[in-house]
């Protein structure tokens, strides 16, 4: 383990660093598309409420216009015309001849009452004639009903009214709290703005006033155009008629408000539910680009909820480099884990190898010399020495023959095919040199087998078979050596389509600890080598390759009483 710690140390560096910046490429990517999403956003948002602004101004166009065109006399109940004919064209003497203006029967959607004044003058309205017009009023067929209403509305704007603002006004130009001059660059509302003075049917003022087209020339009066005022919390449209005579008539229309507005949203609420409509105070130039060009306020637009398109690919493209990177990660820990796993197996294989190699060699060494050199005289002694020889020998054969046979499951060369063969056949000609290695351990091989197996047909491939049961019957001497009852069972039952081989001792069996890396290969250090029985730890990680390359399966089951069981399934033919 602390060989392979800076490995390890120096993996979760490159990790976190490959990680760390592509978390910061993510976050920079998301971020500049979450700034260009907002600003689509901003930008759908900004094209509603253009849109929403130039149909509340088109809404308003015929309000202004009708108002802005107004003939001057329509601002008296009841004037007098400027000529007068009969039906055969003979002139007639005006004064005599009186005409009801339009007004005086009403007022059209949007507008409250319609009122004139000069100077100090009596505040009048069109809609509240005079006592002295009462019989003008009957003839007219108006309801005093109507006429009293109007005046309580004549009254309660006589008290709101402030003369000096609207004679403060300077021909042609708007109050100084509706200022309506876009700065630099706000082209949209210029071109709202020349739409509303279009359809107020007036230029632009170039000097002196223009004289109304309705006749007001011929009695020489000169009218401005209406333009919106704020008066507190009420919305005026006032224009100045300037007289012959140098007096100055301030005329207007109260506008209501309210009512306009409800109308004004009634007219965007497919584009802007949420917007409502405020007015414009003093110095409001920086909030030209959602003002109307008709009156002074300003549209809010409130929460809009735009649609700016789902199912990102920088999103999905992010999400797969992620997958790919962690997956990439994970693949490299997983073979860095493998590669540092197998050198390690390898080193402890080596060691354990060599610690194997060592003792035999050394008794190799050791008695041929001293048989080689006559040392060794009495014959009993001398026989005693060639039968260590041959058991060394054998034990040397055993581990060479271990080591190759793995190494050619390793390069894919797998026994040859599996053939039936008789159970009871196959068990006596394979257990031979098992018998033979259980008597040099002192041990006993004890086969039981019941005469319903003894034809019955098993597929195997009678040389790696007959290694894997002699590893097995190997272990049981190595381990089980010294136990009470000294005899190794071998039996065979039938579990379902296949025929199991048990393989048991009665010695001091597997711990849970050992047993969950029994069948892994190189899995016992020069260390444990040298605590525990000889061997490399690779006899039962290759038993189970050659069983499973039979189509076998080995396993080990943990035995009713003491000892180690090891059950060898084969298929049945």
């Amino acid at each position: 383990m602390k060989r392979t710690l800076p490995i390890w140390l120096a993996l979760a560096a490159c990790v976190a660093l490959a990680c760390g910046a592509l978390a910061w490429l993510s976050l920079t990517t998301v971020r500049l598309e979450r700034a260009e999403a907002k600003s689509r956003a901003d930008a759908l948002v900004e094209e509603r409420v253009r849109l929403a602004l130039w149909r509340m101004d088109g809404r308003l166009a015929r309000l202004i216009a009708q108002e802005s065109t107004r003939a001057v006399d329509a601002w008296v109940p009841f004037y007098v015309p400027l000529r007068a004919f009969d039906l055969e064209g003979a002139t007639r003497e005006p004064s005599t001849t009186r005409i009801a203006s339009t007004l005086l029967f009403g007022t059209p959607e949007g507008v409250r009452l319609h009122f004139t004044f000069m100077g100090a003058g009596p505040l009048g309205s069109p809609q509240v004639p005079g006592e002295v017009q009462e019989p003008l009023t009957r003839a007219a067929g108006v309801s005093p009903w109507q006429v009293k209403e109007y005046g309580a509305l004549l009254s309660a704007l006589e008290a709101k009214l402030d003369r000096r603002v609207l004679l403060a006004l300077e021909p042609g130009a708007p109050s100084a709290e509706a200022v309506i001059a876009p700065p630099r660059g706000v082209i949209e509302f210029d071109r709202r703005m020349s739409q509303a003075a279009m359809n107020a049917a007036f230029p632009e003022p170039q000097g002196e006033l223009p004289l109304t087209t309705l006749g007001a020339h011929d009695r020489g009066v000169a009218v401005s155009p209406m333009v919106p005022v704020w008066m507190g919390d009420e919305l005026l449209l006032v224009r100045r008629a300037e007289h012959a005579r140098g007096e100055v008539e301030i005329q207007g229309a109260w506008l209501d408000w309210p009512r306009i507005q409800t109308l004004l949203m009634e007219e965007v609420k497919d584009l802007l539910p949420g917007a409502s409509l405020v007015r414009v105070e003093a110095g409001a130039g920086d909030l030209l680009e959602r003002r109307l060009a008709s009156l002074p306020v300003r549209l809010v637009p409130g929460p809009v909820q735009v649609e700016v398109g789902r199912g990102s690919p920088v999103a999905w493209s992010l999400g797969v480099a992620w997958g790919a990177v962690l997956l990439a990660l994970v693949a490299v820990g997983f073979l860095l884990f493998g590669a540092l796993s197998l050198s390690e197996r390898r080193a402890a294989f080596v060691s354990a190898v060599t610690h194997e190699l060592r003792t035999p060699l050394t008794t190799f060494r050791m008695y041929a010399e001293m048989l080689a050199e006559g040392m060794v005289t009495d014959e009993a002694q001398r026989r005693s020495y060639y039968e260590t020889l041959h058991r060394e020998s054998n034990r040397l054969a055993h581990l060479v023959e271990n080591v190759l046979a793995y190494a050619r499951l390793e390069r894919k060369r797998a026994p040859r095919e599996a053939e039936p063969v008789e159970l009871g056949s196959f068990l006596r000609d394979s257990l031979h040199r098992s018998e033979e290695r259980a008597r040099e351990a002192g041990m006993r091989l004890v086969l039981e087998l019941e005469e319903a197996l003894e034809a019955v047909p098993v597929l195997v491939e009678p040389s790696a078979a007959e290694q894997v049961l002699f590893n097995l019957v190997d272990n049981a001497c190595k381990y089980a050596r010294g136990a009470e009852d000294s005899r190794i069972h071998v039996r065979a039952e039938r579990r379902g389509s296949r025929v199991a081989i048990l393989v048991a001792d009665h010695g001091p069996g597997v711990s849970r600890t050992d047993a969950r890396n029994l069948f892994e290969p190189f899995s016992k250090s020069s260390e444990r080598a040298a605590e525990s029985a000889p061997g490399v730890g690779l006899g039962l990680a290759l038993s189970r390759r050659l069983a499973r390359a039979m189509g076998g399966e080995l396993r080990f089951e943990q035995g009713r009483g003491p000892g180690a069981v090891f059950a060898f399934l084969l298929r049945s033919g």
